[in-house]
């Protein structure tokens, strides 16, 4: 899954790895070690124009019942909340780590581990936006969500989910609209690719690092 993440790089690193053609002069960010969902983030999309655009969006749609920031990547093409955004509201966060906890015994702390992919710095994380009601300000918004699926042999050992990552070859096709969803995009990335490294152990608790996955 992916609740917390970090993104190290700037925005003119950002835009170069991303080929942004528009947004960049009206989007601010700095780097981050602790991105949570609700924050404001940069998501890249392609705009009307057909450009590759860079915007800050909301991460993480906010229900009555619950906070949606991840969507599952498998039936994302036929699940109701999703489907038509997965048509024609994909985009890449850009980060450069995520962060999981292990689940472990009651009372333990749970271990806190950072996983990169070596070479891409920012690597591409999976995204489904859409136009969202803030219902504080009456205001629409963009907003997004980051796609999980099942977890390499690596990232098993940790949890039981794991972000799902756009190889930089197939940034153009998952980010162009499609009759077609691009559902072979959604591959599980090879453990050899990664690195997985324990940076703490936390006293977080189950509810902090509780993450809603929609059906």
């Amino acid at each position: 899954m992916c609740g917390r993440f970090k993104r190290k790089s700037d925005k003119q690193k950002v835009a170069r790895v991303f080929e942004v053609q528009a947004g960049l002069e009206d989007t601010h960010f700095v780097p981050g070690d602790d991105l949570r969902p609700q924050s404001m983030q940069p998501v890249v999309f392609i705009n009307e124009a057909g450009e590759r655009q860079i915007e800050m969006m909301r991460w993480g749609f906010k229900l009555p019942d619950r906070l949606l920031f991840n969507a599952r990547s498998e039936g994302i093409a036929q699940a109701n909340f999703w489907k038509d955004a997965f048509l024609t509201g994909r985009g890449i966060a850009p980060g450069d780590a995520v962060f999981e906890w292990k689940t472990m015994p009651s009372g333990q702390k749970k271990p806190k581990y950072e996983i990169t992919i070596p070479g891409q710095e920012p690597f591409g994380m999976a995204a489904v936006w859409k136009l969202w009601k803030n219902p504080k300000t009456e205001q629409w918004e963009r907003t997004f969500a980051i796609l999980t699926g099942d977890p390499n042999e690596l990232v098993a050992t940790v949890h039981d989910r794991m972000t799902t990552f756009i190889e930089p070859r197939d940034y153009a096709e998952y980010l162009t609209p499609s009759e077609r969803p691009p559902l072979h995009l959604l591959r599980i990335l090879p453990a050899e690719k990664m690195r997985i490294q324990l940076v703490e152990c936390s006293p977080i608790t189950n509810a902090q690092v509780s993450l809603f996955d929609s059906q």
